[in-house]
């Protein structure tokens, strides 16, 4: 996979998030970057290009599609694909551990972020998709 190839998205109905978020990661080589502030585009542009991608990034709450319900269609489609779930909201406990369990999103982020802890989950996020890539190329020869 070429490293332009790496496509990472960002979806939130809040603009000025997405712009800040996308600035930020920016600073990481080797991915493009989409932002989304509808959910629908959002995952009909990762349907389109389920092998390029690597991370999807969501808010919880949106209008149209929620960020759980984005993030379960995401793995679908390319279940080796990673996933971060961001919200200011409150979440049940016991719903959130399920999505965990269910492997629908693999980490969790609280509003407001850091930005050194968005670097730092998107960072382990890239390096788990590429160990599980390497483990499966090796398995293939």
């Amino acid at each position: 996979m070429s490293a332009k190839n790496r496509f990472v998205s960002i979806v939130d109905d809040e603009l000025d998030i997405t712009v800040l978020f996308r600035e930020v990661l920016q600073a990481i080589e080797g991915i493009s970057i989409f932002t989304f502030t509808d959910s629908i585009l959002a995952i009909e542009h990762f349907t389109t290009n389920k092998t390029d991608y690597v991370l999807v990034i969501s808010d919880l709450k949106m209008q149209g599609l929620n960020g759980m319900d984005l993030l379960k269609k995401v793995k679908k489609v390319n279940p080796s694909v990673r996933t971060i779930l961001m919200t200011a909201f409150e979440i049940e406990d016991k719903l959130l551990q399920q999505y965990f369990k269910d492997k629908n999103i693999n980490a969790f982020l609280k509003k407001p972020i850091e930005i050194k802890d968005l670097l730092l989950e998107v960072d382990k996020q890239l390096d788990t998709y590429d160990m599980q890539k390497q483990r499966s190329f090796i398995k293939i020869k």
